[in-house]
Formats: C-alpha cells, structure tokens, sequence
C-alpha cells in the first residue's frame, strides 16, 4: 500500500487491538479478560477484521484457537507497530511517578543483596521511592508497570535492552561439617544431597557441574527443591546438603566459615544485567538508580574477586 493511500484506508485499530491480544495470548477468552470486555465481542472484532483483510487470520477448534499460516505471518508486524506506539507514548507523555521507581528482580537478589543496600540509596537520592516486584519470571513491559528488571542469566533478552552490571560466578556450597577439610571433592558432589531451585536455568547448569565432575546422569542423590533457589544457600549452612549459589549472595557466608565452597570448578557465562525497553534507560529516575546501582556492585565485585581468584576452572 503506497503512503497516500493511508490517508482513506479505514485502518481497523480496535480489530488489530483485539487480534493483537488474542493472538499473544492465544485464546479469546483470555484477551476478553484482559481488555475487559466480553468474548463475543473479541470474537466478532476478529471476524470483522478477516472479513475487511478477506483472510482466515485463527483456525477454531472446539476449545482453543490457533493462528492460521497467515496470521502468524501478521502478528509480528502488528505487535512491533503497537510496541512502537507504546514507545512513543511513553516518551512524549510525562512521567506519573518520577520519584518512584519500580524495580523488577528475583526474590534472592532482593532479598540478600538489593533491600540490605536501599538505605544508601535513599542517602544519595532521598527524593527516590522504591518499590520492588520480585519474580524469577521474564517480565515484557507491556503496561508499563515495570521502570526496570535486574535480571542474572546470558544478557539475551528479545526485543529488550541489557546492561552488564557484574560478573558473579555459580559456585557449589556446603556446610563445612559436611566435608573433609573445608574442601568439596567430587565423592562429595556424588554423595551429598542436592539442594535445588526448580527454575528453567538451574538444568544447564547442573549439567555444565556434572560434566566437569564426571558424573553420569543416571547417578541422582536425593533432592531439596525450592522455587526460589536462593534459599538453598540458608538450606546448605543448615547442613541439609550442597547447593549451586551465586558466589555474590554466599560470599559473607563463606568468609565467616558457615558455608565452604568448591574451588575446583565455577559456572561462569551468566551475570547480573539492568533490562528493559531502551527508552526507560533515558528516564531520570532509572539514571539515577543505574548510577548508584553500578557503584553498589563494583563494591561487591571487588569484595569477591579473591574468592574468584581461587577457583581453577
């Protein structure tokens, strides 16, 4: 379609909107919910948009529906157009909470690193409030209620821009009663109990362990599963088995003799990163929380480099 046409094509925007919703969530009643508005009418949108496009965008089964061929061909030219939007909305519209500042992160991270550090940042920027989301989730910024997410994985996170905060290696941990002289041996890691977290991540990274240690996968010792695999770190200084924890959360821990670590081998490839939607880089209060956020973490950085320094692998 050439540019001037635009001016008299009747561009159907509530059917884009709704098909839009239907398609991402793939289920009308889902995007009912979410619109606030009822099935029927998301239904006949939708119908009235194939009918204007003169395609089949869903195939209709008896519980679900599915996008057709041409549909999934659609949905990402409509999705970018009303991300686009919102982008743009966002950056002309004034902020309603310049002095708030939401923060999306794991429940571990906030929990023994961000909350025991806030007083310092209401030092620096007494005008700043704080309010935390903590979930293990990765979050798409769709209403706009998230400012910013520190997130701990690769740094590839589709359609959203990551920063490098701090390099923090996964480390195996145990109580120092469980092993023979502070040192966490292979037989350990056959023989312990292992304490888990229950997110996608943790596999690949058993995995990356047992490669390093030689252990078949056939070989399991019984297991503590927790959603939130940060308190495996209080799990192991209970003496209840060994644990894969970010070296930045265990380091106080390990100086003070509660946990031992192994120094043999460290997961090293994921690390701390800021995440969001670039624009919400350029809003003052998420600079002001970046700024002093690096500094935080170059102090810590600092502190568990020696520990670092004596892992071989």
């Amino acid at each position: 379609m050439k540019l001037n046409q635009l001016a008299t094509y009747p561009l159907p925007l509530n059917g884009l909107r709704y098909f839009y919703w239907a398609s991402k969530l793939g289920s009308f009643k889902l995007a009912a919910e979410t619109l606030n508005v009822s099935e029927a009418a998301i239904s006949q949108q939708i119908r009235n948009l194939e009918e204007q496009l003169k395609i089949k965008l869903f195939e209709r089964g008896h519980q679900k529906v599915t996008l057709s061929a041409l549909g999934q061909t659609l949905f990402p030219y409509i999705q970018s157009a009303f991300v686009s939007i919102q982008e743009g909305i966002q950056k002309v519209a004034a902020d309603p909470r310049p002095n708030r500042i939401t923060i999306s992160t794991m429940p571990s991270f906030a929990s023994n690193w961000l909350i025991t550090r806030l007083v310092k940042l209401n030092q620096q920027y007494p005008e700043l409030s704080i309010s935390i989301d903590t979930t293990i989730d990765i979050i798409d910024f769709e209403d706009d209620s998230i400012d910013i997410a520190i997130r701990y994985g690769l740094g590839n996170y589709s359609g959203l821009k990551s920063e490098l905060l701090m390099h923090d290696p996964i480390v195996l941990v145990c109580s120092p009663n469980l092993v023979n002289k502070n040192r966490i041996c292979r037989q350990d890691v056959i023989d312990l109990p292992a304490i888990l977290g229950t997110a996608d991540g943790v596999i690949p990274t058993v995995k990356a362990f047992k490669e390093f240690y030689k252990i078949p996968d056939t070989k399991h010792s019984d297991a503590l599963l927790l959603a939130d695999g940060g308190l495996g770190a209080e799990a192991a200084r209970n003496g209840q088995g060994i644990s894969m924890q970010r070296l930045s959360l265990v380091a106080d821990m390990i100086e003070s003799g509660e946990l031992v670590y192994g120094t043999e081998f460290a997961m090293r490839c994921h690390s701390f990163y800021a995440v969001a939607p670039e624009h919400h880089f350029d809003n003052p209060k998420v600079i002001k929380f970046l700024d002093w956020l690096r500094s935080e973490m170059n102090v810590t950085s600092q502190k568990i480099q020696p520990l670092i320094d004596r892992i071989k692998h």
